[in-house]
């Protein structure tokens, strides 16, 4: 159910002039995070562009910060409705030719624009880019360089945890990118189902369901290195590791798993996803791991209980695929070695080498 909100402006940049590029901004009690990230995007060296913060009804002192600014359109939500709900009612509030998601404990270059609207600008088989992250509390390493789906149903979080070198320095097709740093077209949700993000999503894997339903109406996802952004991770909802982002991360990917593939992509995929989840779930109950087992068990009976929507869901991804899973695949099907998945579990990802992409 959609929310009562206010905003404080007009659609337009003073002169009425039309943003090309319109900022988007969740922010829930991120009054710590947000004077860092709000006065790097006060020094963007891009002339047509927007500032827009929903915020999901923060009891901190966000909203008066954010009051103080005049050139920020602040959109007021009456409830927490979580990164999917406060994006789209924020959606509805953007001019910009392009939307960039930015995650309100993210802090940007100048021109880290300039890249990612010139790629979009000169490819117009794309439709969402992702921009190119450091992880300043974990030494600087790189965040996710983009997505690729695997065999078993899993993302390979390409890059995620190392440290930058050239094989991350280039533009490369990817199954999808992070919602902290994510540039689409806005024109394109029309194709994509007529929504940006599944609200019963809440948070986590929502942005990777918007990028496989843009792939399935016939755009593209690119990772595109320019200036990167320094990203907090997990500033609202905790570390990657949280009881709360294993729980909504997991029962959302089975979700949209099942809602997307095509019937033959299920039959091979799927059995060998839930049986991985399986086997997480029997090592979590032999380990004592309660937020593990409570996650896994979690992803497996929310799909159960949720068959009926998952239907209706394939009904609406019926009416707009351009694609086969096949032609996707081609693209961004990518399985690591069991080495990455041994490495992911047991929390040393860092020390996996990734392969160098054409």
């Amino acid at each position: 159910m959609a929310s009562k909100s206010e905003t404080k402006s007009s659609d337009s940049l003073p002169g009425g002039e039309v943003p090309e590029v319109s900022i988007l901004v969740v922010n829930y009690n991120g009054e710590r995070f947000l004077p860092a990230l709000l006065d790097s995007l006060a020094a963007i060296q891009h002339p047509t562009h927007e500032v827009v913060v929903v915020d999901n009804a923060s009891g901190d002192g966000s909203l008066p910060l954010l009051a103080a600014l005049p050139w920020v359109k602040v959109v007021r939500s009456s409830e927490n409705r979580g990164f999917a709900g406060g994006n789209n009612l924020g959606l509805g509030h953007c001019a910009g030719k392009y939307v960039l998601l930015l995650n309100n404990d993210t802090v940007v270059p100048p021109d880290f624009l300039i890249p990612l609207c010139a790629y979009l600008n000169a490819n117009p088989q794309v439709g969402v880019v992702q921009g190119k992250m450091l992880l300043p509390n974990y030494g600087g390493a790189l965040d996710v360089c983009g997505s690729f789906l695997t065999a078993l149903g899993f993302p390979y979080h390409y890059g995620y945890f190392k440290q930058d070198s050239p094989k991350y320095g280039h533009p490369f097709p990817i199954f999808s990118g992070k919602g902290a740093c994510l540039l689409f077209r806005r024109g394109m949700i029309r194709d994509v189902g007529g929504f940006l993000f599944d609200e019963s999503f809440f948070c986590y894997y929502e942005e990777t369901d918007f990028c496989h339903r843009a792939w399935l109406a016939g755009q593209e996802v690119h990772f595109v290195p320019g200036p990167p952004i320094q990203h907090m991770m997990g500033g609202t909802a905790g570390g990657p590791q949280s009881g709360f982002v294993l729980r909504h991360y997991l029962r959302n990917m089975t979700f949209s798993l099942l809602s997307n593939l095509s019937f033959s992509s299920r039959l091979r995929i799927m059995p060998v996803f839930f049986a991985v989840l399986a086997a997480s779930l029997a090592a979590a109950a032999l380990k004592g791991n309660r937020i593990s087992l409570s996650a896994h068990w979690g992803a497996i009976t929310h799909a159960v209980s949720q068959y009926g929507n998952i239907r209706k869901r394939r009904a609406v991804v019926q009416g707009m695929r351009r694609r086969t899973d096949q032609e996707i695949f081609s693209k961004v099907l990518r399985t690591p070695r069991p080495e990455y998945f041994i490495k992911t579990f047991s929390g040393s990802l860092s020390s996996y080498e990734d392969e160098t992409l054409p």
